[in-house]
Protein backbone atom coordinates (compact mmCIF):
# COMPACT_ATOMS: atom_id res chain seq x y z
CA UNK A 1 0.00 0.00 0.00
CA UNK A 2 1.74 3.27 -1.08
CA UNK A 3 -1.15 5.58 0.52
CA UNK A 4 0.51 8.19 2.12
CA UNK A 5 0.82 11.87 2.47
CA UNK A 6 3.46 13.29 0.52
CA UNK A 7 5.25 17.02 1.40
CA UNK A 8 6.64 19.75 -0.95
CA UNK A 9 10.19 18.50 -0.73
CA UNK A 10 9.06 14.89 -1.72
CA UNK A 11 6.95 16.26 -5.11
CA UNK A 12 9.91 18.51 -6.25
CA UNK A 13 12.08 15.39 -5.41
CA UNK A 14 9.78 13.11 -7.94
CA UNK A 15 10.16 16.00 -10.71
CA UNK A 16 13.56 16.30 -10.53
CA UNK A 17 13.40 12.57 -11.30
CA UNK A 18 11.31 13.05 -13.61
CA UNK A 19 13.37 15.31 -15.65
CA UNK A 20 16.54 13.48 -15.17
CA UNK A 21 14.59 10.06 -16.68
CA UNK A 22 13.13 12.25 -19.83
CA UNK A 23 16.39 13.86 -20.35
CA UNK A 24 18.28 10.11 -20.20
CA UNK A 25 15.35 8.37 -22.50
CA UNK A 26 15.66 11.21 -25.15
CA UNK A 27 19.39 11.82 -25.39
CA UNK A 28 20.51 9.08 -27.70
CA UNK A 29 16.96 9.16 -29.25
CA UNK A 30 16.30 9.03 -33.18
CA UNK A 31 14.79 12.17 -34.80
CA UNK A 32 11.89 10.09 -34.84
CA UNK A 33 11.32 9.44 -31.70
CA UNK A 34 9.07 11.13 -29.09
CA UNK A 35 9.16 10.35 -25.24
CA UNK A 36 5.21 9.69 -23.88
CA UNK A 37 4.77 10.06 -19.63
CA UNK A 38 2.01 9.39 -18.31
CA UNK A 39 0.88 10.53 -14.87
CA UNK A 40 -2.29 11.44 -13.14
CA UNK A 41 -3.56 15.31 -11.84
CA UNK A 42 -4.29 14.23 -8.42
CA UNK A 43 -5.25 17.51 -5.88
CA UNK A 44 -4.27 17.18 -2.19
CA UNK A 45 -1.41 15.75 -0.71
CA UNK A 46 -2.51 11.84 -1.35
CA UNK A 47 -1.11 11.19 -4.92
CA UNK A 48 -1.35 7.47 -4.86
CA UNK A 49 -4.00 5.32 -3.78
CA UNK A 50 -5.59 2.00 -4.77
CA UNK A 51 -7.82 3.90 -7.15
CA UNK A 52 -5.73 5.89 -8.72
CA UNK A 53 -3.58 3.02 -9.36
CA UNK A 54 -6.37 1.08 -10.79
CA UNK A 55 -7.34 4.24 -13.05
CA UNK A 56 -3.05 4.28 -14.04
CA UNK A 57 -3.35 1.03 -15.28
CA UNK A 58 -6.54 1.43 -17.41
CA UNK A 59 -4.04 4.46 -18.94
CA UNK A 60 -1.10 1.49 -19.87
CA UNK A 61 -4.24 -0.20 -21.33
CA UNK A 62 -5.19 2.75 -23.20
CA UNK A 63 -2.04 3.38 -24.83
CA UNK A 64 -1.32 -0.25 -25.46
CA UNK A 65 -4.12 -0.46 -27.90
CA UNK A 66 -2.61 2.13 -30.00
CA UNK A 67 0.05 -0.49 -31.19
CA UNK A 68 2.66 1.82 -31.13
CA UNK A 69 6.65 1.21 -31.57
CA UNK A 70 7.44 1.29 -28.28
CA UNK A 71 11.55 1.06 -27.86
CA UNK A 72 12.03 1.24 -24.14
CA UNK A 73 9.42 1.51 -21.69
CA UNK A 74 10.00 2.36 -17.63
CA UNK A 75 7.27 2.63 -14.40
CA UNK A 76 7.77 3.94 -11.27
CA UNK A 77 5.56 3.53 -9.05
CA UNK A 78 5.95 5.78 -5.38
CA UNK A 79 3.38 7.66 -3.19
CA UNK A 80 4.20 10.91 -4.89
CA UNK A 81 2.43 8.58 -7.68
CA UNK A 82 2.45 6.85 -10.32
CA UNK A 83 4.61 7.62 -13.21
CA UNK A 84 5.00 5.57 -16.93
CA UNK A 85 7.59 6.73 -19.44
CA UNK A 86 7.55 5.01 -23.60
CA UNK A 87 10.26 6.08 -25.62
CA UNK A 88 8.18 5.57 -29.31
CA UNK A 89 9.05 5.62 -32.82
CA UNK A 90 7.08 7.52 -34.82
CA UNK A 91 5.55 10.74 -35.57
CA UNK A 92 5.15 13.17 -31.93
CA UNK A 93 1.66 14.89 -33.09
CA UNK A 94 -0.16 12.14 -34.37
CA UNK A 95 1.02 10.52 -30.98
CA UNK A 96 -0.28 13.24 -29.11
CA UNK A 97 -3.31 13.40 -30.96
CA UNK A 98 -3.57 10.02 -30.09
CA UNK A 99 -3.43 10.84 -26.43
CA UNK A 100 -5.78 13.82 -26.28
CA UNK A 101 -8.38 11.31 -27.05
CA UNK A 102 -7.99 9.08 -24.24
CA UNK A 103 -7.68 12.01 -22.14
CA UNK A 104 -11.41 13.22 -23.17
CA UNK A 105 -12.80 9.62 -23.02
CA UNK A 106 -16.04 10.14 -21.58
CA UNK A 107 -16.59 6.15 -21.76
CA UNK A 108 -13.30 6.20 -18.94
CA UNK A 109 -15.53 7.71 -16.05
CA UNK A 110 -12.09 9.35 -15.00
CA UNK A 111 -10.49 9.94 -18.21
CA UNK A 112 -9.90 13.58 -17.43
CA UNK A 113 -7.51 13.15 -14.38
CA UNK A 114 -4.39 10.91 -17.05
CA UNK A 115 -2.01 13.65 -18.05
CA UNK A 116 -0.25 12.36 -20.88
CA UNK A 117 2.57 14.51 -22.22
CA UNK A 118 4.59 13.80 -25.50
CA UNK A 119 8.20 15.28 -25.73
CA UNK A 120 10.68 15.54 -28.66
CA UNK A 121 14.37 16.76 -29.01
CA UNK A 122 14.08 20.28 -30.50
CA UNK A 123 16.34 22.83 -31.56
CA UNK A 124 17.07 24.15 -27.88
CA UNK A 125 16.87 20.91 -26.00
CA UNK A 126 13.42 19.12 -24.83
CA UNK A 127 10.11 20.26 -25.86
CA UNK A 128 7.02 19.18 -24.51
CA UNK A 129 3.79 19.56 -27.61
CA UNK A 130 0.82 21.41 -26.87
CA UNK A 131 -2.42 20.20 -26.59
CA UNK A 132 -4.83 21.68 -29.94
CA UNK A 133 -7.18 22.27 -27.29
CA UNK A 134 -6.45 23.44 -23.95
CA UNK A 135 -7.85 21.38 -20.80
CA UNK A 136 -11.34 22.28 -19.48
CA UNK A 137 -11.57 22.30 -15.43
CA UNK A 138 -12.92 19.28 -13.85
CA UNK A 139 -15.28 21.56 -11.91
CA UNK A 140 -16.33 24.01 -15.15
CA UNK A 141 -16.61 24.17 -18.62
CA UNK A 142 -13.42 26.89 -18.52
CA UNK A 143 -10.15 26.14 -19.59
CA UNK A 144 -8.69 24.63 -16.31
CA UNK A 145 -5.36 26.77 -16.28
CA UNK A 146 -7.62 29.79 -16.26
CA UNK A 147 -9.42 28.35 -13.48
CA UNK A 148 -6.19 27.62 -11.58
CA UNK A 149 -4.35 31.04 -12.14
CA UNK A 150 -7.73 32.70 -10.57
CA UNK A 151 -8.59 30.27 -8.01
CA UNK A 152 -11.79 29.91 -8.88
CA UNK A 153 -12.46 26.42 -7.05
CA UNK A 154 -10.89 25.75 -3.87
CA UNK A 155 -8.81 22.31 -3.18
CA UNK A 156 -11.11 20.39 -0.96
CA UNK A 157 -13.91 21.32 -4.05
CA UNK A 158 -10.89 19.71 -6.32
CA UNK A 159 -10.02 17.20 -4.33
CA UNK A 160 -14.17 15.98 -3.72
CA UNK A 161 -14.55 16.21 -7.51
CA UNK A 162 -11.57 13.96 -8.09
CA UNK A 163 -12.31 11.66 -5.23
CA UNK A 164 -15.58 11.11 -6.84
CA UNK A 165 -14.14 10.66 -10.12
CA UNK A 166 -12.36 8.17 -9.14
CA UNK A 167 -15.06 6.56 -7.03
CA UNK A 168 -16.87 6.49 -10.34
CA UNK A 169 -14.43 5.04 -12.36
CA UNK A 170 -13.43 2.29 -9.96
CA UNK A 171 -17.46 0.86 -9.00
CA UNK A 172 -17.81 1.10 -13.21
CA UNK A 173 -15.04 -0.75 -13.86
CA UNK A 174 -15.96 -3.35 -11.47
CA UNK A 175 -19.57 -3.79 -12.41
CA UNK A 176 -18.19 -4.29 -16.24
CA UNK A 177 -15.89 -6.88 -14.17
CA UNK A 178 -19.02 -8.67 -12.95
CA UNK A 179 -20.94 -8.18 -16.27
CA UNK A 180 -18.11 -10.02 -18.00
CA UNK A 181 -18.30 -12.89 -14.99
CA UNK A 182 -21.61 -13.57 -15.77
CA UNK A 183 -20.64 -13.95 -19.87
CA UNK A 184 -18.20 -15.55 -19.33
CA UNK A 185 -20.12 -18.14 -17.65
CA UNK A 186 -22.52 -18.36 -19.82
CA UNK A 187 -20.17 -18.77 -22.93
CA UNK A 188 -18.09 -21.79 -20.84
CA UNK A 189 -19.27 -24.61 -23.20
CA UNK A 190 -20.14 -27.54 -22.69
CA UNK A 191 -21.29 -27.04 -19.52
CA UNK A 192 -23.90 -30.21 -18.33
CA UNK A 193 -27.20 -29.29 -18.20
CA UNK A 194 -27.20 -25.84 -18.09
CA UNK A 195 -27.39 -23.28 -20.89
CA UNK A 196 -24.50 -22.57 -22.98
CA UNK A 197 -23.31 -21.93 -26.37
CA UNK A 198 -24.49 -25.51 -27.98
CA UNK A 199 -28.01 -25.70 -25.98
CA UNK A 200 -30.07 -24.26 -23.58
CA UNK A 201 -29.30 -27.40 -21.36
CA UNK A 202 -32.31 -28.70 -18.91
CA UNK A 203 -33.89 -24.98 -18.99
CA UNK A 204 -37.07 -24.62 -20.68
CA UNK A 205 -38.25 -21.02 -19.95
CA UNK A 206 -34.37 -19.35 -20.49
CA UNK A 207 -31.90 -18.95 -23.62
CA UNK A 208 -28.33 -17.41 -24.14
CA UNK A 209 -30.05 -14.24 -25.34
CA UNK A 210 -32.18 -14.07 -22.34
CA UNK A 211 -29.20 -14.91 -19.91
CA UNK A 212 -27.23 -11.92 -21.86
CA UNK A 213 -30.90 -9.33 -21.32
CA UNK A 214 -30.72 -10.17 -17.54
CA UNK A 215 -26.70 -9.44 -17.15
CA UNK A 216 -26.87 -5.96 -19.08
CA UNK A 217 -29.82 -4.93 -16.81
CA UNK A 218 -27.71 -5.85 -13.24
CA UNK A 219 -24.65 -3.64 -14.30
CA UNK A 220 -26.20 -0.58 -13.06
CA UNK A 221 -26.66 -2.55 -9.86
CA UNK A 222 -23.39 -3.92 -9.53
CA UNK A 223 -22.38 -0.68 -9.72
CA UNK A 224 -24.12 0.58 -7.05
CA UNK A 225 -22.89 -2.55 -4.71
CA UNK A 226 -19.50 -1.18 -5.52
CA UNK A 227 -20.08 1.94 -4.22
CA UNK A 228 -21.99 1.54 -1.28
CA UNK A 229 -18.71 -0.39 0.00
CA UNK A 230 -16.86 2.70 -1.24
CA UNK A 231 -18.98 4.84 1.19
CA UNK A 232 -19.05 2.19 4.15
CA UNK A 233 -22.96 1.28 3.57
CA UNK A 234 -23.95 -1.53 5.18
CA UNK A 235 -26.32 -4.64 4.65
CA UNK A 236 -29.25 -2.82 4.70
CA UNK A 237 -28.58 -0.36 2.30
CA UNK A 238 -26.89 -3.02 -0.09
CA UNK A 239 -30.29 -5.21 0.83
CA UNK A 240 -32.64 -2.40 -0.36
CA UNK A 241 -30.84 -1.70 -3.73
CA UNK A 242 -30.56 -5.66 -4.02
CA UNK A 243 -34.35 -6.03 -4.27
CA UNK A 244 -34.78 -3.65 -6.65
CA UNK A 245 -32.52 -4.93 -8.93
CA UNK A 246 -34.40 -8.51 -8.37
CA UNK A 247 -37.66 -6.00 -9.41
CA UNK A 248 -35.74 -4.64 -12.59
CA UNK A 249 -34.41 -8.47 -13.90
CA UNK A 250 -37.61 -10.09 -13.41
CA UNK A 251 -39.16 -6.90 -15.43
CA UNK A 252 -36.37 -7.59 -18.17
CA UNK A 253 -36.88 -11.51 -18.29
CA UNK A 254 -40.87 -11.56 -18.26
CA UNK A 255 -40.56 -13.11 -14.87
CA UNK A 256 -38.02 -15.54 -15.63
CA UNK A 257 -35.06 -16.09 -12.73
CA UNK A 258 -31.86 -15.71 -14.85
CA UNK A 259 -29.60 -14.28 -11.78
CA UNK A 260 -31.38 -13.77 -8.74
CA UNK A 261 -28.87 -15.79 -6.84
CA UNK A 262 -25.90 -13.15 -8.28
CA UNK A 263 -28.21 -9.94 -7.06
CA UNK A 264 -27.03 -11.43 -3.43
CA UNK A 265 -23.68 -13.24 -3.84
CA UNK A 266 -22.26 -10.74 -6.45
CA UNK A 267 -23.32 -7.87 -4.73
CA UNK A 268 -21.76 -8.40 -1.77
CA UNK A 269 -18.79 -9.58 -3.35
CA UNK A 270 -18.55 -5.91 -5.24
CA UNK A 271 -19.07 -4.11 -1.51
CA UNK A 272 -15.88 -6.28 -0.26
CA UNK A 273 -14.04 -4.92 -3.53
CA UNK A 274 -15.37 -1.35 -3.46
CA UNK A 275 -14.45 -1.24 0.39
CA UNK A 276 -11.28 -2.75 -0.44
CA UNK A 277 -10.09 0.34 -2.90
CA UNK A 278 -11.03 2.37 0.01
CA UNK A 279 -10.03 1.04 3.23
CA UNK A 280 -8.18 -1.77 2.41
CA UNK A 281 -9.77 -4.62 3.73
CA UNK A 282 -10.06 -8.12 2.67
CA UNK A 283 -13.04 -7.65 0.14
CA UNK A 284 -14.09 -11.32 1.44
CA UNK A 285 -13.83 -10.53 5.00
CA UNK A 286 -15.50 -7.24 4.31
CA UNK A 287 -18.43 -9.24 2.43
CA UNK A 288 -18.73 -11.95 4.63
CA UNK A 289 -19.13 -9.86 7.40
CA UNK A 290 -22.09 -7.84 5.84
CA UNK A 291 -24.15 -11.17 5.11
CA UNK A 292 -23.66 -11.59 8.92
CA UNK A 293 -25.80 -8.61 10.00
CA UNK A 294 -28.63 -11.34 8.39
CA UNK A 295 -27.63 -13.31 11.64
CA UNK A 296 -25.00 -16.25 12.22
CA UNK A 297 -27.95 -18.72 11.59
CA UNK A 298 -27.85 -18.67 8.29
CA UNK A 299 -28.23 -20.98 5.58
CA UNK A 300 -27.99 -21.37 1.53
CA UNK A 301 -26.44 -18.22 -0.07
CA UNK A 302 -26.11 -16.45 3.16
CA UNK A 303 -24.46 -19.62 4.76
CA UNK A 304 -21.89 -19.68 2.01
CA UNK A 305 -21.37 -15.58 2.03
CA UNK A 306 -21.03 -15.66 6.23
CA UNK A 307 -18.37 -18.94 6.16
CA UNK A 308 -15.99 -16.88 3.17
CA UNK A 309 -17.42 -18.34 0.02
CA UNK A 310 -15.71 -21.10 0.24
CA UNK A 311 -17.26 -22.54 -2.83
CA UNK A 312 -16.63 -19.94 -4.93
CA UNK A 313 -12.82 -19.54 -3.44
CA UNK A 314 -12.38 -23.54 -4.46
CA UNK A 315 -13.65 -22.80 -7.86
CA UNK A 316 -11.64 -19.59 -8.41
CA UNK A 317 -8.37 -21.78 -7.63
CA UNK A 318 -8.86 -24.64 -9.77
CA UNK A 319 -9.90 -21.91 -12.46
CA UNK A 320 -6.76 -20.30 -12.10
CA UNK A 321 -4.83 -23.50 -11.87
CA UNK A 322 -6.22 -24.59 -15.18
CA UNK A 323 -5.21 -21.42 -17.16
CA UNK A 324 -2.04 -22.44 -16.56
CA UNK A 325 -2.62 -25.16 -19.10
CA UNK A 326 -5.65 -25.20 -20.65
CA UNK A 327 -7.35 -21.95 -22.54
CA UNK A 328 -9.29 -20.21 -20.40
CA UNK A 329 -13.03 -21.78 -22.05
CA UNK A 330 -11.51 -25.68 -21.46
CA UNK A 331 -9.98 -23.70 -18.11
CA UNK A 332 -13.89 -22.79 -16.83
CA UNK A 333 -14.83 -26.43 -18.05
CA UNK A 334 -12.91 -28.50 -16.04
CA UNK A 335 -13.13 -25.95 -12.89
CA UNK A 336 -16.49 -26.54 -13.71
CA UNK A 337 -16.57 -30.16 -13.25
CA UNK A 338 -14.62 -30.13 -9.48
CA UNK A 339 -17.65 -27.70 -8.14
CA UNK A 340 -20.14 -29.89 -9.55
CA UNK A 341 -18.53 -33.10 -7.77
CA UNK A 342 -17.72 -30.75 -4.94
CA UNK A 343 -20.56 -28.61 -4.09
CA UNK A 344 -24.05 -29.70 -2.57
CA UNK A 345 -25.87 -28.07 -5.57
CA UNK A 346 -29.40 -27.32 -4.32
CA UNK A 347 -30.86 -26.78 -7.71
CA UNK A 348 -29.58 -30.15 -8.53
CA UNK A 349 -31.37 -31.47 -5.37
CA UNK A 350 -34.16 -29.76 -6.14
CA UNK A 351 -34.55 -31.03 -9.44
CA UNK A 352 -33.32 -34.33 -8.71
CA UNK A 353 -33.36 -35.00 -5.52
CA UNK A 354 -30.27 -37.01 -3.29
CA UNK A 355 -29.54 -39.44 -6.63
CA UNK A 356 -29.86 -36.89 -9.12
CA UNK A 357 -27.13 -34.73 -7.07
CA UNK A 358 -24.65 -37.78 -6.32
CA UNK A 359 -25.19 -39.08 -9.83
CA UNK A 360 -23.58 -35.86 -11.25
CA UNK A 361 -21.27 -35.93 -8.93
CA UNK A 362 -19.93 -39.02 -9.45
CA UNK A 363 -20.17 -38.45 -13.41
CA UNK A 364 -17.87 -34.77 -12.57
CA UNK A 365 -15.54 -36.61 -10.68
CA UNK A 366 -15.14 -39.31 -13.43
CA UNK A 367 -14.37 -36.83 -16.05
CA UNK A 368 -10.63 -36.51 -14.36
CA UNK A 369 -10.17 -40.53 -15.07
CA UNK A 370 -10.17 -40.30 -18.23
CA UNK A 371 -7.42 -39.42 -20.85
CA UNK A 372 -7.48 -35.33 -21.59
CA UNK A 373 -8.03 -35.85 -25.04
CA UNK A 374 -11.25 -37.75 -23.91
CA UNK A 375 -12.59 -35.50 -21.55
CA UNK A 376 -14.29 -32.74 -23.20
CA UNK A 377 -16.42 -35.10 -25.53
CA UNK A 378 -17.21 -37.19 -22.22
CA UNK A 379 -18.78 -34.08 -20.84
CA UNK A 380 -20.62 -33.24 -23.80
CA UNK A 381 -21.98 -37.04 -23.20
CA UNK A 382 -22.82 -36.24 -19.63
CA UNK A 383 -24.95 -32.64 -21.44
CA UNK A 384 -27.11 -34.89 -23.01
CA UNK A 385 -27.78 -36.89 -20.48
CA UNK A 386 -28.20 -34.60 -17.72
CA UNK A 387 -30.53 -32.71 -19.62
CA UNK A 388 -32.35 -36.32 -20.19
CA UNK A 389 -32.84 -36.48 -16.44
CA UNK A 390 -33.78 -32.85 -15.92
CA UNK A 391 -30.70 -31.73 -14.10
CA UNK A 392 -29.13 -28.66 -13.49
CA UNK A 393 -25.72 -27.75 -11.29
CA UNK A 394 -27.46 -24.05 -11.24
CA UNK A 395 -25.43 -23.25 -8.21
CA UNK A 396 -22.49 -24.71 -9.71
CA UNK A 397 -22.46 -22.45 -12.86
CA UNK A 398 -22.88 -19.52 -9.88
CA UNK A 399 -19.55 -20.74 -8.09
CA UNK A 400 -18.19 -20.49 -11.89
CA UNK A 401 -19.82 -17.05 -12.06
CA UNK A 402 -18.19 -15.47 -9.11
CA UNK A 403 -14.74 -17.81 -9.40
CA UNK A 404 -14.61 -15.21 -12.62
CA UNK A 405 -15.42 -12.57 -10.74
CA UNK A 406 -12.77 -13.25 -8.09
CA UNK A 407 -9.93 -14.54 -10.43
CA UNK A 408 -10.61 -10.95 -12.76
CA UNK A 409 -10.16 -9.43 -9.00
CA UNK A 410 -6.97 -10.67 -8.28
CA UNK A 411 -5.71 -9.98 -12.21
CA UNK A 412 -6.48 -6.24 -11.15
CA UNK A 413 -5.41 -5.38 -7.48
CA UNK A 414 -1.75 -6.88 -8.57
CA UNK A 415 -0.50 -3.33 -8.39
CA UNK A 416 -3.05 -1.72 -5.65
Amino acid sequence: MLSMKVDLDMMLAARDRRVDIQNSMLANAASDSCLVCLTLNIAGDVKRTPMSRMLFDRGISELDKLGLNVIEHLEIDEPTGTESFWLIQGDAAEVKRKLELIEEDVSIAASRLFDFDVLINGDFGIEKLTRKDSRRCLLCERPAAECARSRSHGLDAIKAETERLLREFGAHTLARAAYDALIAELETTPKPGLIDMNNNGSHRDMDAALMRKSAETLVPYFKDAALIGMMGGGMKELRTRGIEADREMFEATGGVNTHQGMVYSMGLLLAGMGSQLTTGSDFIEHASNLAREDGEKAYGATAHAVSGFPDAVYCADHLAHYKETENDNDAAVYALMDSIAKVEDTNLLRRGGPEGLEFARQSAAKIFELPEAERLAAIAELDIEMIKRNLSPGGSADMLALAYLIDKWKEMSLNL
